[in-house]
């Protein structure tokens, strides 16, 4: 009963806060707009890359951590795109339980599931707000906020490198785990240096290129943005995301996001032109997300179809 009950309820949520997502969405701020294909095309290669590379990150802590994963893979990119839409419930459990639950239906381990869950979650968020404040601290443009913004992305950068600190952010996990499952974690289950480092290094990456997609997507509609704003705009959509996803009382930070870039690019381009870009990015990343799922199921599908005509 749970195993149809479960997934019911999860696409259920999914629908109704996407439903109330889209209706709070300023359609009206994208009335005059002229979309650029080309540069459109180079943002959504890059954003459908990136969320692929997303789960080839969970896969990789999976891995690890110790997990087994033969014959999975596939199925498991069908988890991580149907469990990404659970960003859209509120609370932001549900796109860490989806992971949880459905991989688990595979045979994976619900305690690597779980440790690997939580890591992927805090060191996307980490390193993508590191990665925000280390490229828009030195941006001179950010002292126009106020020297607070200064101080407190030093600050943020300070106490994000300090968090992923092996021993510090292990003690963390065990805390967590603790509280949650009512269980005491053994040392020989939690990440170790090699692997923290790993997923450090596998998030920079895709921070820099998710904010290059964002970066493509103010370009699509604003064809005189410059090159010289690259780094601002990609550390500026990286402050917006990693705000967002902590922002947990907000379905995948609505409001949060769009507050935060409409500030940002106010300062690279006009009002109207801020507008029309942030309601786009919103709207183009819920498409993309439906995108993500249904490419990976027609993967999936495709590798089975094949394994059967050889078979």
């Amino acid at each position: 009963m749970a195993k149809k009950l479960v997934p019911a309820v999860f696409y259920a949520l999914v629908i109704i806060f996407a439903a109330i997502y889209l209706s709070r969405i300023d359609w009206q701020g994208l009335s005059e707009v002229t979309i650029n294909p080309w540069w459109l095309a180079v943002a959504t290669a890059i954003s459908l890359l990136t969320r692929y590379w997303f789960a080839e990150i969970w896969l990789l802590l999976l891995t690890r951590l110790g997990a087994r994963l033969d014959g999975f893979r596939s199925q498991l990119f069908v988890v991580y795109s149907k469990a990404w839409l659970g960003r859209y419930i509120p609370g932001g459990a549900a796109w860490i339980f989806g992971k949880i639950y459905f991989a688990s239906q595979v045979g994976v381990s619900k305690t690597k599931l779980a440790i690997s869950s939580f890591l992927e979650g805090a060191l996307q968020i980490i390193v993508v707000l590191v990665s925000a404040a280390a490229l828009l601290a030195i941006d001179p443009r950010v002292s126009q906020f106020g020297p607070l913004w200064v101080w407190g992305l030093i600050a943020v950068c300070v106490v994000g490198l300090l968090a992923v600190y092996p021993p510090i952010f292990n003690r963390v996990v065990k805390f967590g785990y603790a509280k949650t499952r009512k269980k005491t974690l053994d040392d020989a289950d939690l990440p170790n240096n090699r692997t923290i480092g790993l997923g450090i290094a596998a998030f920079a990456g895709s921070a820099l290129i998710s904010g290059l997609s964002y970066f493509f997507i103010a370009k699509t509609l604003v064809p005189t943005l410059s090159f010289s704003d690259v780094f601002y705009v990609v550390g500026t959509a990286n402050l917006a995301s990693a705000l967002s996803m902590l922002a947990f009382f907000a379905p995948a930070g609505l409001g949060v996001r769009e507050t935060i870039q409409m500030t940002t690019l106010l300062v690279i381009m006009n009002p109207a032109q801020a507008v029309a870009v942030t309601v786009f990015m919103r709207l183009w990343s819920i498409v993309l997300d439906v995108v993500f799922w249904v490419g990976s199921l027609a993967i999936q599908r495709a590798l089975k179809s094949k394994s059967e005509v050889r078979d």
